[in-house]
């Protein structure tokens, strides 16, 4: 799994292991795979391809599914807008800034029978702040403050588990 670290990644690994396993599917990791997949050609962090697909299909593997972090921004943990800007927002002047946590996880489902990419799926999480009027107003504006105790990390598991969820309903 492309974007994450090494940890981050066989944990990933290990829910989508359980997941699938109630499926009646029985996954390998590639890194555990890793020095078995290279004896025989296979690169298993690079782009699969029809001679890998062929060679994974003689070992025994009917699909290969590859994850990869996508997009990721991590929302400010605090912001504050007081009652004048919140009149100017309001009035179509000044942009809000963005406090929101998000992240996205593609997954891409190979079949080694049919040698070619089967199923494809972007999984995308937004986590938003809370918000909370203050009590100072100006010429009936209320101002606000705004906290995300989310982060980057927490969104890329939520995409991902909300991603897993949606692929083992798809393949049914």
């Amino acid at each position: 799994m492309t974007g994450v670290s090494p940890n981050q990644s066989y944990e990933f690994y290990e829910q989508f292991a359980e997941r699938v396993s109630k499926s009646g599917l029985r996954p390998y990791y590639a890194v555990e795979q890793e020095m078995d997949l290279r004896v025989h050609g296979i690169k298993p962090n690079e782009a699969i391809d029809l001679s890998s697909l062929v060679i994974l299909q003689r070992l025994g593997y009917d699909y290969y599914i590859k994850v990869n972090i996508g997009s990721t921004s991590s929302g400010t943990g605090y912001s504050s807008v007081s009652a004048a800007e919140q009149r100017e927002l309001q009035s179509g002047y000044g942009t809000k800034e963005e406090n929101n946590t998000k992240a996205s996880v593609v997954f891409e489902l190979y079949s080694t029978s049919k040698k070619q990419l089967i199923y494809t799926l972007a999984a995308t999480t937004a986590m938003e702040a809370v918000t909370i009027p203050s009590k100072e107003t100006e010429n009936g504006y209320r101002g606000s403050k705004s906290i995300n105790l989310s982060t980057t990390p927490i969104a890329v598991k939520k995409a991902f588990n909300k991603g897993v969820e949606r692929l083992l309903q798809a393949c049914q």
